[in-house]
């Protein structure tokens, strides 16, 4: 038999699976697009979400230790003051990053803040570019931390497109 068979039936099995991981993942996909940055790097880190402190902090157990994250670019209503979409960000976060999930995390310039969190960019086991998602869906502000610039423009446009639509807290808070 020539050598070029296997190969075919190699890259027959390849494309049968991926074409039913798109079946199977229908919109997600879609989500995906939207919420990835363009400029990506093609391995993270990866931690296990411990638990949900508010709508832009959590623990995240990486290599057995507990680190407190801050998301970084984003800032959401504080449940201490209980401002108005506060409960909102933190389903929303939880629902991203649920409990026990692992999420691939990067971090941009600066690693903490001035609380000693570590301050980084989190990714769903989809691909969905978490701190972008709470942006686009109106449940977080843009808030940078210079250094940290990496991601500006794309949470700041989403940021724009989320209080043009009133969307989350730019339509329910005044």
């Amino acid at each position: 038999m020539p050598r070029t068979r296997p190969r075919f039936a190699i890259r027959m099995r390849v494309a049968a699976v991926a074409v039913s991981l798109s079946a199977a993942l229908g919109g997600c996909a879609l989500l995906a697009d939207v919420t990835t940055p363009t400029t990506e790097s093609d391995e993270r880190a990866t931690g296990e979400v411990a638990s949900i402190t508010d709508g832009d902090t959590l623990r995240l157990v990486v290599n057995g230790e507990e680190l407190r994250v801050r998301l970084t670019g984003i800032d959401t209503p504080e449940l201490r003051e209980s401002e108005c979409f506060a409960d909102e960000a933190r389903d929303a976060l939880a629902a991203l990053a649920p409990v026990g999930s692992r999420i691939a995390f990067e971090y941009d310039d600066e690693r903490r803040d001035q609380y000693d969190r570590e301050l980084m960019y989190l990714y769903a086991a989809d691909g969905t570019f978490i701190n972008l998602a709470l942006v686009e869906g109106g449940y977080a502000r843009e808030l940078h931390y210079s250094p940290n610039y990496h991601y500006r423009d794309q949470i700041e446009s989403a940021e724009a497109a989320a209080q043009a639509a009133a969307a989350g807290l730019w339509g329910a808070c005044s």
